[in-house]
Formats: C-alpha cells, structure tokens, sequence
C-alpha cells in the first residue's frame, strides 16, 4: 500500500494497483480518501482522472480516463482502469505497448466530483501489469492480428522444443491442418508470400507452394512425381525419371481400355511424359479389326481416357498365333494431377483372348 499526500487539498490515498490476468485488460485502482486528520471521507461523489505515461510520469500519455466514483462508509473506492463507464477515454489499454519500456499511472482527483483536478502523484507500474505482455510471452494484439516478439522457440505437445525451429508440433494421435482451398480460392490469394503452402482440395488435390514472389506466384504441387525441368535459360538440364509396370491386363475389347498394366505417376504443370508400351497379343481363332493407342486417365473419377493419335489400326493375326505388338508417343500440356499410362486397345473382334502380360515404361521430364 503506498500513502500518496496532496497538500492543497489536505487528503491521503491509500492505494493499491493490480491487473487482471485474463484477456479483459483493465487494471484495479483501490484507495481509501481522508482527510487532512487522517478521517475518511465517507460516502462522498469524487472524480478522478487516471493516466498512464510512457517512461516517466511527464513522457506521453498511453491511456487517459475520467470517471465519477462514490466512496464507501470507510472512505474506501475501488475502479477497474479501462472498463466501461468511465468518459473523456483518449487510448486504450489493449493497445497499450506494456513491453516497450517503464509506464507510470497518474492519478488526479477533485473531491467535489467537479473537473477541478489536482495531481495526486505518478507510480511506477512495476511487475504486475506487465502480465499483459510478460518477459516470457510477449504475445500482442493488432487489430485483427496478434504476434509475438519472442526469440525463442514455441514448442506445442512438448515441454523442449527443437532448438532450431521456431514452431516445434509434438503429437503421436495428432496432425497438422494447414488452410484449405480449391483452385480458384488459390489463386485469387492476395500476394501469396514466397513459400507460401497450402492444401488444395480439388483434382489434382495436394499441397501446393508458392516458389515465385507475391506479385508474381508460380504455385508447385508437392509430391509431384519427377525432378524439375531446366533451371532457367542457362540452368543445367532436369533429370527424367523413369517408371515401370508388367503384368496382366484386360484382354481388348469395344470399349477403348487399358490393355498393357498402367504406371500410376503424378505429375506436375510443365512436365512431358514419353510412353511405351507392349503386349503379345493373339486369339485361338484368327482375330482381327484391332487398334492400339498410347493412352492416359486422370485418377478422378469420371475423367475421360486420353489418346494420342499415334497407334495401329486394322492389326490382325491368324489363329493359334501371338505377335507382340507396341505403341510409343508424348503427352504434352496435361493438366498436374495423378495420371495412368498404358496402351489402349479397341476391337469389335470378340476373339482376342490367348495374350501375354503387358509392359508399361514412361520417361516423366
């Protein structure tokens, strides 16, 4: 308790100052008004004004307030210093910068409850306020922002977080939501930071990045399949990665399908992929009218399969006969997104039914 004397009008404060720890900022002013003779005033309309100063009781003034109080019957008066009710407000205390130096409350008071105000001495707010912004949880806010200043690292689900991350996730039941969206909500973003990530939740779904600027975004999807291309004009050539699949696969029929066992790869925007593909194909009568096709689907469902015009037509062979039969060609310009490659047959023979495995290479660059 510190006794604050004003010698013009012969009164001493009792007073007591303390913060609330929880979000509301405001801050508890508490004194006891007597009397030049020690006799509280009781029950008795006074005014104060409250202000708090940065770095000295003269510096700026963070935060002022008027407001109307009525003592007790022991002279006792108690205020919540940024609460509603009080009038003439300049500042606030939310916005109040507690970790950018030293703070001094002012009090002034005129005990008629008139705006005739005397000072009654500046205090300096010490440990207890600063739980609005402490040494060790710098947290502020910013309008529809908050931040911290903190150097070290914020660790959640762990008690010592990595040294060498700033944010440090801990969790064997738990995952990590990043914001999701679809293409379009994507690419309106307004000047995506570099690095920027996200989930889009729409074909070809994934997580993208922003490797180029904010004025300029140049979105990669991670977990494409492939390295990059040429590193800019001048850049050393990308490395083509290579796929493979044999098995057994539907025999044709009159429905262009997959006849050789398709490579599953993903694929990024910008990136080619060469096929080829191969299959003994044959019947125990003689069979005829078959076309082949290097051939892809997107793994959405209900997306169409993609042919390129570059197959066979009219293939044919006699009975109890198998003749290994390719195609090979470059899809160009395919949308990113999870594709499957392989040839694509088609026939209105129902004889081709005495067939090997199929074989299935892509080259993705």
């Amino acid at each position: 308790m510190k006794c604050l004397f004003a010698l013009t009008l012969s009164l001493c404060l009792l007073s007591r100052v303390t913060v609330m720890a929880q979000a509301p900022n405001q801050m508890n002013y508490q004194a006891i008004a007597r009397n030049n003779a020690g006799i509280p005033l009781v029950n008795q309309n006074i005014k104060l004004r409250l202000s708090i100063h940065q770095g000295s009781p003269l510096g700026a003034t963070q935060y002022s307030e008027t407001r109307t109080v009525t003592t007790n019957n022991l002279g006792l008066f108690s205020v919540a210093i940024g609460s509603g009710g009080a009038s003439d407000v300049s500042g606030s205390v939310q916005s109040t910068n507690w970790g950018d130096g030293e703070k001094f409350l002012k009090v002034e008071m005129d005990p008629e409850g008139g705006n005739a105000f005397t000072d009654m001495g500046s205090s300096p707010l010490l440990s207890v306020p600063y739980a609005l912004s402490s040494a060790d949880n710098q947290w502020r806010a910013d309008g529809n922002n908050i931040s911290n200043k903190n150097n070290g690292s914020v660790g959640i689900g762990t008690n010592n977080p990595d040294g060498s991350a700033l944010l440090d996730l801990s969790s064997d039941s738990k995952g990590l939501l990043t914001p999701r969206m679809n293409a379009a909500q994507r690419t309106s973003l307004s000047n995506p930071a570099t690095g920027l990530l996200v989930y889009q939740t729409e074909s070809p779904k994934g997580f993208y990045y922003n490797r180029g600027t904010a004025g300029s975004p140049d979105w990669i999807m991670l977990g494409g399949t492939g390295p990059q291309g040429p590193q800019g004009p001048t850049g050393q050539a990308g490395i083509i990665q290579s796929y493979y699949e044999a098995g057994t696969a539907p025999y044709p029929s009159s429905t262009m399908a997959f006849i050789t066992k398709p490579v599953r790869v993903t694929i990024q925007e910008g990136q080619s992929v060469f096929l080829t593909a191969s299959r003994a194909l044959g019947g125990y009568f003689a069979a005829n009218e078959l076309g082949i096709k290097p051939v892809c689907q997107n793994i959405e469902p209900g997306s169409p399969i993609i042919e390129l015009n570059l197959g066979m037509f009219g293939l044919q062979v006699p009975a109890n006969t198998r003749i290994t039969f390719s195609v090979n060609g470059v899809f160009k310009d395919l949308p990113a997104g999870t594709y499957d490659f392989a040839m694509g047959g088609v026939t209105t023979s129902p004889n081709w039914i005495n067939s090997e495995w199929g074989y299935t290479s892509i080259l993705v660059y």
